[in-house]
């Protein structure tokens, strides 16, 4: 239903009708949300088309993590839906996550009827009262409420023109529900028409940039998320290889870059590897190319001022206000990061043909030390409980080859993040810009569905589960195969270990709870496989029997709660912060 010409305009009908059909042109093929009546129309037409599969979650928060790990994983346009009123704001947070990462994300709300609308109908979000229009303005590309039937197709262009193009984002439309039945009559435009393609960049740019890539002595790439948006993974190691130039990763960037690679330095930042630290903040590197990495906080370890180079920054990013914006910058490249990664591969195989060398010399030198992690010997500890770093390891021997894995927000994050090594074809899946706990428990959901071919295991704290946790319920009701780790030390770690080393008081106390979370019995009374790991050398047996079980299931890991991850870094930052430094 995607073709050209009037043969391919949908019949005249009712305006949901126009909406689906625009969704399932651009590839949409689930909408995640709570069904509520304020929506019900678009719920109702939804479930009726049959090329479009609709997923009740249990929690509008849980519809909003999961579209956005669709996207993440697939590549493509994610669509989410709330009712009018708390099943709108109870978007926000998933949103704003897909906002800060950039997320290509659709998300429909309901309102009253268009009648009524600041008379204080129930759960009217108008702007008379509420609105929920503002509300999405700051965590969306684009917010705004349908007026009329004939502009909805309108308002929906233009929110997939924005959301598809640029740096992709979430977009949010408000329809109040008396207009999806209301009759139609749309002039089909085909996607390809209304958001066309832009692989613009500044060729001037480039060329100098290739020359003083081959020209430098110790050239070192630093890999954002970017790269992942781009689809760009293959074209950043075909430059790194065709120079010998060494690779480090954002921590939202993490596993990009094969992290078993001869190049590779790991991850810079919170939780990060010592080569890639005292490599980019020591005094040897000549040339920096940063590739759809922000410079952050979390990446910069809080803005050292030593990352840059001896001679040359060249930043390379699609969105312009990100350039230049934390540390200054010699050479600045504009654009998608595949289209100018494959244009300097070019440009430097010019160079190459013309009679230049590469010049760096990273190759002559001692080689990046494989042993890069701190604590080695809790690595093979036989210990129990066990140690979280031991059975790191043991789930990376078990982990299958093409596997996705995603971390949620905690202390654990900082443990994968460091102890988890992520190969070639294997992904790594982070929200790290936003930061919200509970989006590694429910995105993995929604990536299980867009890429149905590979195995999903998401690694989570108890915190997290406790947060999110009802929303296995939704991936036991629709048979979505996706295995949880929860790691179970009976507290928010990040904060008990993190305060620990502020200084003052001493670590927070009430960060530790005081009872216990069955995490595998709760997991079987919703129905799915559970397995509990205590003791080195379980977790092979516990991964073999949750991904031949075919469905959702959880492995509880119970582990020494008092051993620390690797959080100095953060603590450092957050007591900077507090300082006023």
């Amino acid at each position: 239903m995607t073709g050209t010409g009037e043969n391919n305009t949908p019949a005249d009908g009712r305006a949901v009708d126009v909406f689906l059909h625009y969704l399932r042109a651009e590839g949409a093929e689930v909408v995640f949300g709570v069904p509520g009546g304020l929506l019900h129309p678009l719920f109702a037409a939804v479930e009726n088309d049959p090329n479009l599969r609709l997923v009740v979650t249990k929690h509008e928060e849980g519809a909003a993590f999961m579209a956005d790990g669709f996207a993440r994983t697939g590549g493509r346009l994610a669509v989410c839906a709330g009712t009018s009123g708390p099943g709108s704001t109870n978007l926000i947070t998933g949103v704003s996550c897909a906002f800060a990462d950039g997320v290509p994300m659709l998300v429909i709300t309901g309102q009253a009827a268009s009648s009524t609308i600041g008379k204080g109908a129930a759960q009217e979000a108008g702007r008379e009262d509420m609105d929920i229009v503002a509300m999405f303005d700051p965590v969306t590309k684009y917010s705004a409420m349908v007026v009329s039937p004939g502009s909805l197709a309108h308002h929906l262009r233009r929110a997939l023109r924005l959301a598809l193009t640029g740096r992709p984002g979430p977009v949010h439309l408000n329809v109040p529900v008396d207009l999806w039945e209301k009759p139609v009559e749309e002039q089909w435009f085909e996607p390809s028409s209304y958001r066309p393609e832009t692989s613009l960049f500044d060729r001037r740019r480039v060329q100098q940039a290739a020359e003083a890539i081959i020209a430098a002595r110790h050239p070192v790439i630093l890999a954002g998320s970017g790269v992942r948006i781009a689809c760009a993974e293959d074209h950043l190691r075909a430059l790194a290889e065709l120079l010998s130039t060494r690779v480090a990763t954002t921590p939202r960037g993490k596993g990009l870059f094969p992290e078993d690679h001869p190049l590779s330095m790991g991850v810079l930042g919170f939780a990060g590897h010592a080569p890639a630290r005292d490599t980019i903040l020591g005094d040897k590197v000549d040339l920096l190319l940063t590739v759809g990495a922000s410079l952050n906080e979390t990446t910069t370890l809080n803005w050292d001022r030593k990352l840059r180079p001896r001679e040359t920054l060249v930043q390379l990013d699609i969105d312009p206000d990100r350039i230049g914006r934390n540390y200054p910058v010699e050479i600045p490249l504009v654009g998608d990061a595949q289209t100018i990664l494959v244009e300097l591969v070019y440009h430097i195989h010019r160079l190459i043909r013309d009679g230049a060398s590469p010049q760096s010399v990273w190759g002559d030198e001692t080689p990046i030390e494989r042993n890069i992690y701190t604590t080695p010997n809790l690595r093979v500890s036989d210990a129990v409980p066990v140690t979280p770093q031991r059975w790191r390891v043991d789930f990376e021997e078990a982990l299958p080859d093409n596997a996705v894995v995603f971390s949620d927000i905690g202390g654990h994050m900082l443990f994968n993040i460091h102890h988890l090594r992520i190969r070639e074809e294997q992904k790594f899946i982070i929200n790290m810009g936003f930061g919200s706990m509970g989006h590694g428990t429910a995105a993995p959901i929604g990536a299980a569905l867009a890429d149905p071919g590979r195995p999903v295991i998401a690694i989570v704290g108890d915190g997290c589960f406790a947060m999110n946790g009802m929303e296995l319920l939704t991936a036991r009701e629709y048979d979505i195969p996706v295995t949880w780790i929860v790691e179970n030390n009976n507290m928010h770690g990040i904060v008990w270990h993190g305060t620990k080393r502020l200084g003052g008081s001493g670590p927070l106390e009430s960060a530790r709870f005081r009872k216990t979370i069955e995490v595998a019995a709760i997991a079987r009374a919703m129905g799915l496989g559970a397995w509990v790991v205590e003791r080195p050398d379980q977790m092979q047996q516990a991964m073999s029997g949750a991904l031949k079980s075919g469905g959702p299931a959880v492995i509880e890991v119970r582990v020494d709660a008092e051993i620390s991850p690797p959080v100095e870094d953060r603590a450092r930052a957050v007591e900077g912060f507090i300082a006023g430094r």
